[in-house]
């Protein structure tokens, strides 16, 4: 019995040493992990934040660009048709939305919704202006039918668009 017990003042010490360790060691790895988490972290946001900064600014411009005021000066010119302003200012707005399509990856799916969403109406809003003009109507009273048709909407779809992309951008930071 006297040998057990001497045993185990001899080994017990040890034992107890190498738990502290292992669990000294076991903390100092899960805190040295943390940190490396954090740091890559922070490397991938100083890498990502100047894309989507970029990729709210186009998308700003795109909202900018379809905006019905621009949209109309930008399109209209002297002697074009009414059928041709039509097609041209759809075919406007289509391809400032294809140029920036790739956008979608870099903001909420919301935002990118109201985007989507503020294409459609502008186009549908070209239409039913179109549609409700005689076919020998120039492009300068589809303007005025156009802006006029656009100032009586309660909400303006390019604008509320471009509100929650500003302050998506703004939480960026």
């Amino acid at each position: 019995m006297n040998i057990f017990l001497e045993i185990a003042q001899l080994v017990l010490p040890g034992l107890l040493v190498l738990i502290a360790v292992y669990l000294m060691q076991k903390h100092f790895l899960k805190l040295q992990s943390n940190h490396s988490d954090s740091v890559s972290a922070m490397q991938a946001r100083k890498i990502s934040l100047p894309v989507r900064l970029q990729a709210y600014e186009r998308l700003a411009l795109l909202m900018e660009r379809i905006a019905p005021a621009a949209l109309v000066l930008r399109v209209t010119r002297p002697g074009i048709g009414l059928f041709q302003l039509q097609q041209e200012m759809i075919q406007s707005v289509h391809e400032e939305f294809e140029h920036n399509l790739s956008q979608q990856i870099y903001v909420s799916a919301d935002c990118w919704s109201l985007v989507k969403s503020a294409i459609e109406q502008t186009i549908q809003q070209v239409n039913i202006t179109v549609a409700g003009l005689n076919s020998d109507a120039d492009a300068g009273t589809f303007a005025a039918h156009f802006l006029q048709n656009v100032l009586e909407q309660t909400n303006n779809p390019a604008e509320l668009a471009l509100q929650m992309i500003r302050g998506e951008a703004v939480r960026l930071f």
